[in-house]
C-alpha cells in the first residue's frame, strides 16, 4: 500500500471533493483519482460514494480514514520529535481563516515567526469552507463568532476594530452601503449592524463574504461600508466617515484540534499570534494612520 495514496484518501476526506483534495495537495485532479482507485483496487472496496455533490466516505471508507489518520499522526510526531531536538519546531502548520485575516497574518506575525524558527512551513488556506479541523492535522484558524466544533480547542484572541469608511473621492451622503455577508455565519455582526444603521432611502449595493473584497468596492465608490481599522487606516484611497472609538467591535478566536495542540510548531504559531494581534488587528494608533 502506497502512502501517497492514503494522503489522497484523507485529503479528500477532508475537502469533500477531489477538486480540494488535489488543491490541498498541490497535485492535478487526474493524479488525485488514481491514486484514490488505485488504493481503492489495493484494498477491494469502495472507499468513497461519487456524487454531484461531492465525495461521502463508505462505511469501509470512514475505518480506513480512521487508520490513515492514526499513521498520520504517528508520522507527523516521529518527525517533530526528531526535528525538534536539533533544530526547534519543524514541520507543516496549516493556517485556516478568511482572507483578509491570513493576510494581515502573512505581513505582521509571520516574519519574525518564520525568521525565529527556518524549519517550519507554513501553509494558508483561505475560504469558509474549512471551518472544521481535522484529527491529527496541525492547523490553526481564524474565525470570528465561531463556536468550536467537535472538541476543538478554541481561545479568544481579542477585539477587532471596525469603523465606517468610503472612498475619499465620493460625497458619503449619496452613498449606499456594502456589506460582509456569509450564509454559514452563526452569527451577522456586521450585517446585522448595518441594518439597524442606514437609513430608509440607503440601499445594500454589495456584499460580499471577506472585508478585502469590502475594501475594494468602497475604494471604487459602491458605497460605503465597515470594514477592519487595521486594514482601511493604511488605505490612503479611503477616509473614515466618523471619530473616536471603533463603531464596531468583533472578537477573533483561534482554534486547534486537541490531537496537534501539544506539538511544539503548533505551539509556537499560537504564540506568535497571540504576541502579535494588536499589531495585526486592533485599533491602530494615530500615528500608525495615514495622513489625511
Amino acid at each position: 500500500m502506497n502512502w501517497d495514496d492514503l494522503k489522497v484518501l484523507l485529503a479528500i476526506s477532508r475537502a469533500g471533493s477531489l477538486t480540494g483534495a488535489a488543491h490541498v495537495l498541490g497535485i492535478d485532479q487526474s493524479t488525485a483519482s488514481r491514486r484514490i482507485s488505485a488504493l481503492e483496487a489495493d484494498l477491494g472496496a469502495l472507499m468513497f460514494v461519487r456524487s454531484k455533490t461531492g465525495f461521502t466516505p463508505t462505511e469501509v471508507g470512514e475505518r480506513v480514514i480512521a487508520r490513515a489518520l492514526e499513521i498520520e499522526g504517528r508520522a507527523e510526531r516521529l518527525q517533530e520529535d526528531v526535528a525538534t531536538g536539533d533544530h526547534g519546531p519543524a514541520g507543516l502548520v496549516r493556517l485556516i481563516g478568511n482572507p483578509w485575516t491570513l493576510m494581515q497574518v502573512a505581513s505582521v506575525t509571520l516574519p519574525p515567526l518564520m525568521a525565529a524558527h527556518p524549519k517550519l512551513e507554513v501553509r494558508m488556506i483561505a475560504g469558509s469552507r474549512w471551518r472544521s479541523l481535522a484529527r491529527s492535522e496541525a492547523a490553526v484558524a481564524l474565525w470570528f463568532e465561531l463556536p468550536p466544533h467537535e472538541g476543538e480547542f478554541a481561545m479568544r484572541l481579542g477585539e477587532v476594530a471596525y469603523a465606517v469608511y468610503a472612498s475619499r473621492d465620493a460625497d458619503p451622503e449619496g452613498l449606499d452601503w456594502v456589506s460582509f455577508w456569509d450564509d454559514e455565519a452563526p452569527r451577522r455582526e456586521l450585517s446585522r449592524w448595518i441594518q439597524r444603521t442606514r437609513k430608509p432611502d440607503e440601499h445594500l449595493k454589495l456584499t460580499a463574504t471577506d472585508s478585502s473584497l469590502l475594501q475594494a468596492g468602497i475604494r471604487a465608490g459602491l458605497g460605503k461600508g465597515l470594514l477592519p481599522m487595521r486594514l482601511a487606516e493604511r488605505d490612503p484611497t479611503l477616509v473614515r466617515l466618523g471619530s473616536g472609538p471603533p463603531d464596531l467591535e468583533r472578537a477573533l478566536h483561534l482554534h486547534a484540534h486537541p490531537d496537534t495542540i501539544q506539538t511544539a510548531r503548533v505551539q509556537v504559531v499560537m504564540q506568535a499570534l497571540r504576541a502579535t494581534f494588536e499589531e495585526a488587528f486592533g485599533a491602530p494608533r494615530a500615528a500608525d494612520a495615514v495622513e489625511t
